[in-house]
C-alpha cells in the first residue's frame, strides 16, 4: 500500500485548496465505505424478506418479522439516499472548510447510525433461528432460515457448528485468503478463542512432543497460556534477529513456532516471515501465526504454500469490523487436514461463533478492508512522524520505519499497522498521565479522540496497553482512526503537546 507523506499547509488562516480537496476526497472514500455496509444490509434484508415463508411456520410471527424487515429495508434506502446527496456534494461543491466540516460531520452521523443498524440487523436475520434446530418435524418445522438443511450430529447444534457460519467462511477463504487450494476458514467467538482451540488442538494431538519455540514478541495473553499450559517447554527468541531466529530453529527442530506477524507490544517487532516459511520447508514445524495487526496485507499461507504447515488466526473485533466495534469474532485459516482436526476442537471446546456474531460482521470484502487499512496506516504514520519530531529525550515514539526501534524491521511490510506507541525511558506513572492530558488536550481544542482499548476505528483512541498483564511491560498505543487530514492535523498538535507536557 503506497502512502503519501502528509503535510498540511495552512495560509493566512486558510486551508490550501489541495489540502482542502484532500479532506473531501477522504471524507468520499469514507462515504463509499458507509454505501458498501449499506447495499450489503438491504441484499441480506432482501434475501431475508424471501426466506420468511419458510422459516416461519406461523402467521403472526411471520407477519411480524415481515413488518420489522419492511421498516429496516426503509431505513437503510433513506441512509443510503443521504449517502448518494453526500457524495454528490463531495464531487461538485466547490472545496472549503465548511464543506469538510459538514460533510465530517453528516458521515459521523451516518456511520453511528449504520453501527446500530448493524445489530438490529443481525438480531433480525437471526429471529426466525433456532440454537438447537430440529432436523425433523413431525409438524411445523422447528429450523427457521436452515430448513432443509439441517443434518442429525452435525450442525444440528449451534455450539458446534452452523450454516451462518459456514456461509461466511467460504466467502471469507475466497475473498480474503490466497493460498492453496483447499484452504479453509474457521470462525470462533473471539481471536482469544482461536489461539486456545489451536493450542489445545495442538497439544491433546500429541503434535507438541519436541521443544516449542515463541517470539518474544507475543502478545501478553497468548504467551502467558503458552508459558501455562507448556510449563518448562516454551523457549523465547527473539523474533526481530533473524539470524538467531532460524539458528533456533534449525538447533530445534521445534514442533511448533509461534510468531505475532506484527506484534501489539510496545516495540512492535515483525518477523521475517519469508525467511522463517523457507527454513521450514520439508520439516513438519507447526508455524502458527496471529495475523491480528496485519490482517490481510499478510499472507503466510500463500508463501508457504504446501510444504509447511501453517496455521493462522486472527481476531475479528479489530480491522475486519470495519470501525462496528459490534461483535466478538476471530477466524482461523488452515489447509484443509488441519482445518478438519481444528474444527473438530473446536466443536468440543465450545469456541464456535454464535449465529448473531456473524450476522453483525461485515461482509468480506478484500478491496473495501484494504482501503480502510491504508488510511489507518496513513494516519498512524502521520501521527509517529509528528510526535517523533516533537518528544522530548527520553520518550521513544514507536512505528515500524519510524526512527531507530526494533520494530523496523516491518518497514518492508505492505501495511505496517495503524498504531503507535508512546515509550517512556521507564515505567511509571507518566504513561497513566499521559491518557489523560491528551483526552484533556484534544477536549481544549475540540479535537475527537477516545480513551479505550483495542483499534481499527474511524476515532483514534489511546490506551495504557498491557496495564495488567502478568507478563509484558505496560506502554502508551495510540491506535489512529480514519479521520480526514484536516481532523488529523489538529489531533497531532494535541498529542504532541501532551508528551511534552508529561516528559
Amino acid at each position: 500500500m503506497a502512502v503519501t507523506p502528509l503535510r498540511v499547509a495552512r495560509r493566512a488562516g486558510v486551508y490550501s485548496d489541495d489540502v482542502l480537496g484532500a479532506a473531501v476526497a477522504d471524507l468520499d472514500d469514507d462515504l463509499v465505505e458507509l454505501a458498501f455496509l449499506c447495499v450489503a444490509a438491504q441484499e441480506r434484508l432482501t434475501q431475508l424478506e424471501t426466506e420468511l415463508a419458510n422459516a416461519c411456520p406461523y402467521r403472526q410471527t411471520r407477519e411480524a418479522l415481515a413488518r420489522a424487515t419492511a421498516s429496516a429495508q426503509r431505513r437503510y434506502r433513506a441512509i443510503a439516499s443521504q449517502l448518494h446527496v453526500l457524495r454528490t456534494e463531495a464531487h461538485l461543491a466547490p472545496c472549503s472548510e465548511p464543506l469538510v466540516a459538514h460533510l465530517a460531520a453528516e458521515r459521523a452521523s451516518l456511520a453511528d447510525r449504520l453501527r446500530a443498524e448493524q445489530s438490529m440487523l443481525a438480531g433480525l436475520l437471526a429471529a426466525p433461528d433456532w440454537q438447537s434446530p430440529a432436523f425433523l418435524s413431525s409438524l411445523a418445522p422447528a429450523a427457521g432460515r436452515q430448513a432443509g438443511r439441517i443434518r442429525a450430529h452435525w450442525n444440528d447444534y449451534k455450539r458446534d457448528r452452523h450454516g451462518d457460519a459456514a456461509d461466511y467462511e467460504q466467502r471469507y477463504a475466497e475473498r480474503m485468503i490466497d493460498g492453496p487450494p483447499g484452504t479453509r476458514a474457521l470462525l470462533t467467538g473471539c481471536g482469544m478463542a482461536s489461539f486456545t482451540t489451536i493450542l489445545w488442538c495442538l497439544e491433546a494431538e500429541g503434535k507438541l512432543g519436541r521443544p516449542v519455540l515463541a517470539g518474544q514478541g507475543l502478545y501478553h495473553e497468548t504467551r502467558l497460556l503458552l508459558e501455562q499450559v507448556l510449563p518448562g517447554r516454551v523457549r523465547f527468541v527473539d523474533e526481530t534477529d533473524t539470524a538467531a531466529l532460524l539458528e533456533a530453529v534449525d538447533a530445534s527442530r521445534p514442533s511448533a513456532l509461534f510468531l505475532d506477524s506484527l506484534s501489539n507490544t510496545r516495540w512492535m517487532s515483525a518477523p521475517d516471515l519469508p525467511a522463517v516459511i523457507e527454513c521450514l520447508r520439508g520439516a513438519d514445524t507447526y508455524l502458527i501465526v496471529d495475523n491480528t495487526c496485519l490482517s490481510v496485507s499478510c499472507q503466510p499461507l500463500a508463501l508457504a504454500g504446501e510444504s509447511v504447515r501453517v496455521v493462522v488466526f486472527e481476531s475479528l473485533l479489530k480491522y475486519a469490523q470495519l470501525g462496528l466495534d459490534r461483535a466478538n469474532a476471530g477466524v482461523i485459516v488452515a489447509r484443509r487436514r488441519d482445518a478438519e482436526m481444528l474444527d473438530a476442537y473446536r466443536e468440543h471446546l465450545g469456541t464456535n461463533i454464535p449465529d448473531v456474531a456473524v450476522h453483525a460482521l461485515p461482509p468480506p470484502h478484500r478491496g473495501v478492508l484494504e482501503r480502510r487499512l491504508a488510511r489507518l496506516e496513513r494516519n498512524a504514520i502521520h501521527l509517529a512522524e509528528r510526535l517523533e519530531e516533537r518528544a522530548p529525550a527520553g520518550v521513544a515514539i514507536v512505528y515500524p520505519g519510524i526512527g531507530a526501534h526494533r520494530g523496523r524491521g516491518a518497514a518492508r511490510l505492505p501495511f505496517r499497522g495503524g498504531c503507535v506507541s508512546v515509550v517512556f525511558g521507564e515505567w511509571g506513572c507518566r504513561q497513566r498521565l499521559l491518557v489523560s492530558e491528551a483526552l484533556a488536550e484534544a477536549r481544549r481544542r475540540g479535537v475527537a479522540l477516545h480513551a479505550g482499548s483495542s483499534f481499527g476505528f474511524d476515532t483514534t483512541r489511546m490506551y495504557l496497553a498491557a496495564a495488567q498483564a502478568e507478563c509484558g511491560t505496560p506502554f502508551v498505543r495510540i491506535a489512529a482512526g480514519t479521520e480526514h487530514r484536516l481532523q488529523l492535523e489538529a489531533l497531532a498538535d494535541a498529542l504532541a503537546v501532551a508528551v511534552e507536557a508529561c516528559a
